[in-house]
């Protein structure tokens, strides 16, 4: 019975740690401007250290990114009733388990009809994460084509860093609005540790 339990547990853990970082994926895709970034600030210790245009190639980069981002975007749409459906039956679950296995100091109860009801909802839970697999799978995808893509565009803004290197980059829509640290309202893509 302890598998069981272990098993739907671990089940749940899994489609909720996708949704987590589906979610994430997507909500990192969504901060955008809708003025072309013209800009790039090299930015160490909170502090501008070199701001200028970017080059054509490292534009064209960027528009690459944010054209799968947008695309990555567009494949999470679906994965909002999932969520939905996921938060729900991880509650059920939840409650499903107190109750299916109470302890106290002197004793240990099993409620058979909770633990079939449990088994029941994993099955649900199974159904939905089955019928959502070509959705993770092609966010999977998307993914590994963001990561490719800002690799590239991380090479091509180092050709040009400052020598001194640097926390991170932001790249700036409005040059009017330099910032030193992360600001919500521009898009920090590289950070250093």
């Amino acid at each position: 019975m302890k598998y069981q339990k272990s098993f739907t547990c671990t089940l749940l853990s899994v489609a909720i740690a996708i949704t987590v970082g589906c979610t994430a994926q997507a909500e990192t895709s969504a901060v955008k401007d809708a003025a072309a970034p013209q800009q790039i600030a090299f930015i160490k210790n909170c502090k501008v250290i070199q701001q200028r245009a970017m080059t054509n190639d490292e534009f064209a980069a960027y528009q690459r990114l944010e054209a799968i981002e947008q695309q990555m975007q567009e494949l999470h749409l679906p994965l909002g009733l999932f969520e939905v459906e996921m938060e729900q039956y991880s509650q059920q679950m939840t409650e499903l388990a107190e109750l299916a296995h109470q302890e106290d100091e002197y004793s240990i109860r099993i409620d058979k009809t909770k633990m079939v009801e449990q088994q029941q909802l994993a099955e649900k839970i199974r159904g939905i994460t089955e019928r959502h697999k070509p959705y993770f799978a092609a966010l999977e995808q998307k993914g590994d084509e963001i990561s490719d893509i800002a690799d590239d565009f991380t090479e091509l803004l180092e050709k040009e860093a400052p020598v001194g290197g640097f926390d991170h980059i932001q790249v700036i829509s409005d040059p009017d609005k330099t910032t030193e640290c992360y600001d919500e309202g521009i898009n920090k893509l590289i950070s250093r540790n």
